[in-house]
């Protein structure tokens, strides 16, 4: 989820195109899934998947009405109890190059990737390696005193820290273009937030910014003395056999075949242009890391959250503490990319919401960048959503941007998911 879709020029230069963060059979898709059940909770539902999470179901049904109007591009995964109940494949991952998209196509998360970062921050805390309570200062250097002394790492997974979002920083747009490397971006980025300015006081109030997050990547390397982007592989993708998940460079999503190609809105005689080369100079993957960097497949993210409920990433009071809301907004707080709820608590690199009296957790991408003669912006989303009462794990990855937010499609997938079983 990103709420700002449109650089600080507004214009489509190198840096200111912004960037946001087939059909498979069920008996193959069974053994894309690791070995094993997720422990389902007391009085969660058992036996069979209700049919409307099964092919041809509501939830089928739905996102194939949309695909057939060509309003979705990508692939839908549906787990019951630890099993895909539903894999839909949908579109092209590569028009020009005539690659579908398929279960283990790997798509650009955007914001999604936040979700991994808060789990590494609970994994240091769990191994005694941090404490949410600590300041920034504590951890990171060159931040002056009202920042490094106050701000808590606590606030960082919350945004409630009031560091500014970098990506409305005209200094890191300029600075941006000189970054040929993770390395370079990573500490230009770092550099830049060292002088952003608070825009409220910490503690006293929600706004969602990358900064946070780009923050708590940067907290997870010092804490655990690695590399973010080798503290994830080694300690969230591995142990969870997320095989194909990474952080990518530029160059290899524009040539990679496994990898989908992002697009923009329906132009004129239907055709829609690839925006995937904007994307990447609009600073993905480099620069973004903890806030949006990553990359996966619906395979994957489903491994990931199974490897989660089971326990095989946190200790089981860990895992709680990763899943858990902590802090509530207020529905006018909410964005387009977040899907309305009764209730919705930001947590460490998750958002739970509340739908008929079920929980949900996980977290949203959106990948923006403006598109020449069209008010709607091309690129793409993601969603994982986890509904741990009923034991089922919901995957959506579209590599064309689904307008205005995902969280119209959340809404009615809440819908679908949480209906009593007749």
């Amino acid at each position: 989820m990103t709420p700002d879709r449109m650089s600080a020029s507004g214009t489509t230069s190198r840096r200111s195109a912004l960037g946001m963060l087939s059909v498979i059979p069920l008996a193959a898709s069974q053994a894309l899934a690791p070995p094993g059940r997720a422990e389902a909770r007391s009085g969660s539902p058992s036996g069979p998947a209700p049919p409307w999470l099964r092919p041809g179901g509501a939830y089928d049904r739905f996102v194939r009405k949309l695909a057939d109007e060509d309003q979705f591009s990508g692939t839908v995964l549906l787990a019951w109890h630890g099993k895909p109940s539903l894999i839909r494949s949908y579109q092209m991952a590569n028009k020009a190059a005539g690659i579908p998209n398929r279960a283990d196509t790997i798509f650009a998360l955007a914001s999604l990737t936040k979700f991994f970062t808060g789990l590494a921050v609970v994994q240091l805390a769990a191994a005694g390696k941090l404490n949410f309570y600590e300041t920034l200062g504590a951890y990171l250097n060159g931040f002056p005193p009202g920042v490094a002394d106050t701000v808590t790492v606590h606030q960082l997974l919350t945004h409630t820290s009031g560091i500014a979002d970098f990506m409305r920083s005209q200094a890191w747009w300029k600075a941006a273009d000189s970054w040929t490397t993770r390395a370079a971006a990573f500490d230009g980025t770092l550099a830049v937030l060292r002088r952003l300015p608070l825009d409220f006081t910490p503690g006293t109030r929600y706004a969602y910014s990358n900064s946070n997050y780009f923050l708590a990547g940067a907290v997870t390397a010092r804490a655990s003395g690695q590399p973010y982007w080798d503290y994830l592989p080694r300690h969230v993708f591995t142990p969870a056999g997320m095989s194909s998940t990474g952080f990518y460079p530029g160059n290899q999503w524009l040539t990679d075949p496994r990898i989908a190609h992002n697009y923009g809105p329906r132009q004129t005689g239907g055709k829609r242009q690839d925006v995937t080369r904007e994307l990447v100079m609009a600073g993905l993957p480099n620069g973004w890391d903890g806030a949006g960097g990553a990359f996966s497949s619906a395979v994957d993210l489903q491994r990931f959250a199974l490897a989660l409920q089971k326990g095989a990433l946190l200790g089981g009071a860990w895992t709680e503490v990763a899943g858990n809301g902590k802090h509530p907004i207020s529905p006018a707080q909410q964005n387009p990319d977040q899907a309305p709820s009764q209730t919705t608590l930001i947590g460490y690199g998750t958002e739970e919401r509340i739908v008929g009296g079920q929980r949900a957790f996980g977290h949203t991408g959106a990948l923006g960048v403006p598109v020449k003669g069209s008010s709607i912006p091309g690129g793409g989303s993601t969603s994982l959503s986890i509904y741990p009462d009923l034991g089922v794990v919901a995957v959506v990855l579209s590599n064309y941007f689904l307008y205005p937010g995902i969280g119209t499609f959340l809404r009615e997938q809440d819908r679908i998911i949480t209906r009593r079983r007749s």
